[in-house]
C-alpha cells in the first residue's frame, strides 16, 4: 500500500538507526531529528511523533523523533509492526474493491445515461434534465452510503489490529506503554512552550490587577472635593455682599441729608 509516497525520498542517502525484516519487507527506521523539515512539519504542526512512508507497499520507511523512539521504543519493534503493515494490507484491499466494484460502475453509469438523456432529450423534453439530475443525486447518495460502510469496515480493522498489539504485550504492560507515550508527549509541549505559557500567565495577572493610577485617581478625587467644599464653606456668599454695600449707600445717604437739614 502507497503511503505518504512523496515522503519517501526525504531519507535518501541517510543511514536508519534501525532495520527491520517483517515478513520479507524491510521497514527502516530514521530519526526525524536528522531529516530536513521533518519533524517541525509533523511533530511541531501535527503534534505527530511518528509517520510512516512507502511508495511500493514492500518497501516502508518509518520516521520518528528521537526522544520519543527512546520512551516507546517497544511500540515500533517488528512484531508490532508487523501487524500494522497487515493492517495496511486488509486497508488497501478494501479501497480497492470499493473503487472497482461501486466507484467505477457508478461512474460509467452515470456518464451513459446523462449521454442518453442528452441524445433523447428532443423526445424527452424537459424530462431530460431531470434525469441527468436524478441520476446524479442517486449516484451522491450511493458514493456516501458506500464510503460510510468502507470507513466501518477499515475501523473494525483496526480495531482488530490494536487488540492484537494488546494481546502481543498484555493488557498491563500495553497500558503502561501507553502512559508512557501521553506522557512523553505532554512534557515534550510544556518543555517547548514555557515562556509562551508564563508571558501569557503575567500577561492575564496585569489585566486583572489594578494600577496605581486607578488607586490613587478615587483618593485625589476625594482630595480635591473636600478641598472644594472647605472653599465654599470658607468664602462669603455674593448676595450677602451684595446686600451689605447696598445698605452702607443708604446710611450714607442719610446721614448726608440729615448733615444739610441742620
Amino acid at each position: 500500500m502507497k503511503i505518504n509516497p512523496k515522503l519517501y525520498e526525504v531519507a535518501e542517502g541517510k543511514t536508519p538507526v534501525e532495520v527491520q525484516d517483517c515478513d520479507g519487507r524491510s521497514v527502516e527506521v530514521f530519526l526525524m531529528n536528522d531529516l530536513e523539515g521533518v519533524k517541525d512539519e509533523y511533530v511541531l504542526g501535527k503534534g505527530q511523533f511518528a509517520v510512516w512512508t512507502s511508495v511500493d507497499g514492500s518497501n516502508y520507511r518509518l520516521y520518528i523523533e528521537e526522544g520519543y523512539y527512546e520512551a516507546v521504543k517497544p511500540l515500533y519493534g517488528s512484531a508490532v509492526n508487523k501487524v500494522w503493515l497487515a493492517f495496511w494490507d486488509v486497508t488497501d484491499a478494501i479501497s480497492k474493491k470499493f473503487s472497482r466494484f461501486i466507484i467505477y460502475p457508478l461512474m460509467i453509469l452515470a456518464v451513459v445515461l446523462c449521454v442518453l438523456s442528452l441524445v433523447l432529450s428532443k423526445y424527452l423534453g424537459d424530462w431530460g434534465s431531470w434525469v441527468i439530475i436524478g441520476v446524479l443525486i442517486a449516484l451522491f447518495i450511493v458514493m456516501i452510503v458506500s464510503n460510510s460502510v468502507t470507513k466501518k469496515k477499515i475501523a473494525e480493522e483496526n480495531v482488530k489490529s490494536r487488540q492484537q498489539i494488546v494481546d502481543f504485550f498484555g493488557e498491563e504492560e500495553f497500558n503502561s506503554l501507553i502512559d508512557q507515550q501521553k506522557a512523553y508527549m505532554d512534557q515534550y509541549f510544556e518543555n517547548l512552550y514555557p515562556a509562551e505559557d508564563a508571558e501569557e500567565t503575567t500577561e492575564n495577572e496585569a489585566l486583572d490587577a489594578p494600577t496605581e493610577e486607578a488607586v490613587e485617581e478615587p483618593a485625589a478625587e476625594e482630595a480635591a472635593e473636600e478641598v472644594v467644599e472647605e472653599k465654599v464653606e470658607e468664602a462669603p456668599a455674593v448676595e450677602a455682599v451684595e446686600e451689605a454695600t447696598v445698605e452702607e449707600g443708604k446710611e450714607e445717604a442719610s446721614s448726608e441729608e440729615a448733615s444739610k437739614e441742620e
